[in-house]
């Protein structure tokens, strides 16, 4: 509990700090036509939250197996965050310091007792994830009412099962989240920012690495990243299939269509949290029946990837 309640005081605190100092400097997210805003906003406010989650790792997370990894990867994905919002990194550049943290916490993973097998299979996750959580992050509240679901989850399955750096790490995610999230919702004073998503991102699918490794079932260690992978990919195969750039801005995740076709922001990032949190309670259900489990969050992921069409196809019969 004192790990959530000094995140969550310290985290708001902090952005309420660090809003001037982005305005004075300039620091400044100006709309483009992929933005969900219209007017200029302060990016770099996730730079508070990484401040928060490192401090609360280092007071009550020491005692973990791989605190440190976690710390060093953490850090360096909030770099390179740092210098994407300064000046856009270049795409290889960026990749290969992504890669570089999965290759961290891999070789940590295997060193800890996973298969050697697995080890390229959890680099590509991590650089992927990283990439997803940041891509997940355009509109007012998303990033901050999934984090709260993350960091609930892994803090009630790292007490279950005794896992003392999921436990403090998952309760000062939810902490930081809910503080970063009335400067960002409903009406946007402040981003995260890419040194707030590439941080984030490391940390929410490092916390998967690290519960998978300390014994969590393989199906709730996945679940807290299945959401955005799964709106990430959806959107990634359709514009392979229309012969799209990969690379080019656009606005075709559903929580961005949901908002084009007229829905709040904080209730598309409500609805997209809403999801994931469904996932998570399905994959409770893995150890007593995989397959109920499994249909369970494909219904929800579904349902989600479904939404903005059906809303649409609504309106125009309207």
């Amino acid at each position: 509990m004192v790990p959530f309640l000094l995140s969550f005081v310290l985290c708001l605190a902090l952005v309420g700090i660090l809003i001037p100092v982005l305005r004075r400097a300039q620091f400044m997210d100006v709309p483009n036509h992929r933005s969900s805003h219209s007017a200029s906003v302060p990016r770099g406010g996730g730079f508070s939250v990484i401040l928060t989650l490192a401090l609360m790792l280092l007071v009550f997370g020491r005692d973990g197996d791989g605190w440190g990894v976690v710390l060093a990867a953490m850090l360096v994905m909030t770099g390179v965050g740092l210098v994407d919002d300064l000046r856009s990194l270049g795409s290889g550049i960026r990749l290969t310091l992504q890669l570089a943290a999965g290759v961290a916490l891999a070789v940590w993973a295997v060193h800890a007792g996973v298969s050697l097998w697995w080890a390229p299979a959890l680099v590509i996750g991590v650089a992927g994830y990283i990439n997803a959580f940041n891509f997940m992050d355009g509109v007012n509240g998303i990033s901050g009412l999934t984090g709260a679901v993350v960091g609930g989850w892994w803090w009630a399955v790292g007490a279950a099962h005794d896992l003392g750096l999921v436990t403090v790490l998952g309760a000062a995610l939810l902490g930081a989240s809910l503080g970063f999230l009335p400067w960002n919702a409903p009406r946007a004073k402040v981003f995260l920012g890419d040194v707030g998503s590439y941080g984030i991102g490391l940390v929410v699918v490092a916390l998967s690495v690290v519960a998978w490794v300390g014994g969590v079932d393989r199906w709730m260690a996945a679940a807290p990243l299945v959401v955005y992978c799964a709106d990430t990919g959806w959107v990634l195969l359709k514009r392979v299939r229309g012969g799209r750039s990969l690379t080019e801005a656009h606005r075709e995740h559903a929580y961005q269509r949901l908002t084009d076709a007229g829905w709040p922001h904080l209730a598309s990032a409500g609805f997209c949290a809403a999801a994931g949190a469904a996932v998570c309670a399905a994959s409770l259900l893995a150890e007593e029946s995989l397959g109920l489990a499994v249909a369970l969050g494909a219904a929800a992921v579904a349902a989600y990837l479904a939404a903005p069409s059906v809303l649409v196809r609504k309106r125009v019969q309207a």
